[in-house]
């Protein structure tokens, strides 16, 4: 092939390279724009969650039947349960297990019939907390729901929940788990116009799409992958267009903003798409295996019999100032956090003596942390609890457990360790603990999204004006 048909050949390809990117950018820079503006909202509001003080507050204190009446999914022998809770829905006082395999049963302790708790009872603990959070109006009941645009993510969605409204400036919306009638979500006014400036344009989550998880993953998947061929293409024609004398570049005005600011900034930006495309896990990369972070690893699992004897036990000894019950299983042991009317917690033994957890009981890998390690700590819009113990399971698992109660909080396997440093940490920018800080949010991490910005601003500008200029001439004809 002669000198002049390479030449052409690689005219036509950076041809094709420039229209391509053109008509990408007008097509998609708006997204592109959305994604920085809502990420920047996003630094301060994040997604909708309920107030955790008042929400640990709504059911009242443990009344208990005389006797437990004959349940039969604690009668089978060969069934074994990973956790277990008493707590108070209304006049109802609930029993939920949670079988190893299978979904949790909910029981009504007066009748030992499994099912949902009424709306009547959830009423009570959505009225308990809109009081505790200034709503003073009374709850209306408007109906039960699943794919709800504030629940879509919500833990145990496919069973349920009772939703409420009230009356006011707030708004306010309460969810209640129709298990255990707990508060699961809240949402009023303002968590609510947030979430459509932030999280919902950033995670493109309105619940149209949402409801359909693989439909939604493949278009986020498309859609950054696009987003990420777009930048590239952009910062390569940006270093074919680059000259050694300022401006350093071969355009004027908006172009020029877009080509100086893409070449200063371009590698930001392909961070944060590239790391958002991963948050999806496209085949499999960086995935949690769900059955590796089981808390079963560290709790053990029991048996309904063994669940019988320490709510016989619970009953006969007629506690009047609990308000809930949890199991906090361990190695096949049972032990119990309790929390009293005061919301102060106690670790009691299968016996309900006092016993203090300590990490010599749970093996030589367990450690104490009063303060943040590499992957649980604080951010501005999520507070962790502390203290905690850490433990290395077997499996490479590190799980974290309140160090009061013994309660697993949360746990990272493989995948998520991996994802902490190739995919949250990059697209959070939160690899040190100052960056975590108000302050930093506002002064360091802020300022670079606006510059960011400034790509796909002016790129959608130039765009504009490009489609302008076409209707122009095609109307002139």
């Amino acid at each position: 092939m002669t000198t002049s048909a390479h030449h052409y050949i690689r005219k036509r390809l950076l041809r094709t390279l420039y229209i391509t990117h053109r008509w990408l950018g007008i097509s998609v820079g708006m997204l592109m724009m959305s994604w920085c503006l809502s990420g920047m909202v996003m630094l301060w509001h994040p997604w909708p969650t309920p107030e955790r003080a008042a929400a640990e507050r709504v059911h009242g204190l443990l009344h208990l039947p005389a006797h437990l009446p004959v349940i039969g999914v604690l009668n089978e022998p060969t069934t074994r349960f990973q956790s277990f809770r008493l707590n108070m829905t209304g006049s109802e006082p609930v029993l939920t297990v949670v079988p190893i395999s299978g979904v949790p049963v909910s029981i009504d302790l007066r009748t030992g019939k499994s099912g949902s708790i009424t709306p009547s009872d959830a009423r009570v603990s959505a009225q308990a907390y809109a009081t505790m959070v200034g709503v003073q109006s009374l709850p209306v009941f408007t109906g039960t729901t699943m794919d709800d645009q504030w629940v879509l993510d919500t833990p145990g969605r496919l069973t349920g929940f009772e939703r409420f409204r009230f009356s006011g400036s707030k708004a306010l919306v309460v969810y209640i788990s129709s298990l255990t009638g707990d508060v699961v979500q809240a949402t009023d006014t303002s968590s609510r116009a947030w979430a459509w400036m932030g999280a919902i344009p950033h995670w493109l989550y309105p619940a149209i799409l949402r409801r359909n998880p693989l439909t939604w993953k493949w278009v986020v998947i498309v859609l950054s992958g696009i987003g990420i061929f777009l930048t590239l293409a952009g910062m390569f024609i940006g270093v074919l267009r680059l000259k050694r004398r300022w401006p350093c570049s071969y355009y004027r005005r908006w172009h020029l903003a877009h080509h100086l600011g893409g070449m200063v900034f371009g590698l930001l930006a392909l961070s944060w798409i590239t790391t958002g495309f991963f948050t999806m896990k496209p085949g499999g990369v960086f995935a949690s295996e769900r059955e590796a972070r089981s808390p079963v690893h560290v709790t053990g699992s029991v048996t309904g019999e063994e669940i019988l004897a320490v709510l016989n036990r619970i009953i006969h000894l007629h506690t009047s100032d609990w308000t809930d019950v949890r199991s906090v299983f361990l190695q096949g042991r049972i032990f119990l956090a309790v929390t009293d009317s005061a919301g102060d917690h106690t670790r009691l033994d299968a016996q309900l003596s006092p016993s203090l957890l300590t990490t010599t009981e749970l093996g030589a890998s367990a450690t104490f942390l009063a303060s943040s390690d590499l992957y649980y700590f604080n951010r501005p819009t999520h507070t962790r609890h502390f203290p905690v113990i850490r433990i290395a399971a077997a499996n490479g698992v590190l799980f974290y457990l309140d160090a009061q109660t013994g309660e697993v909080i949360t746990a990272f396997d493989s995948g998520a360790q991996k994802s902490r440093w190739w995919v949250y940490g990059p697209h959070d920018m939160d690899f040190w603990s100052w960056l975590r800080s108000p302050t930093a949010r506002l002064v360091v991490i802020f300022p670079i999204l606006c510059c960011v910005l400034t790509i796909y601003l002016t790129g959608v500008t130039i765009g504009m004006k490009r489609l302008v200029f076409i209707k122009r001439r095609w109307c002139s004809k």
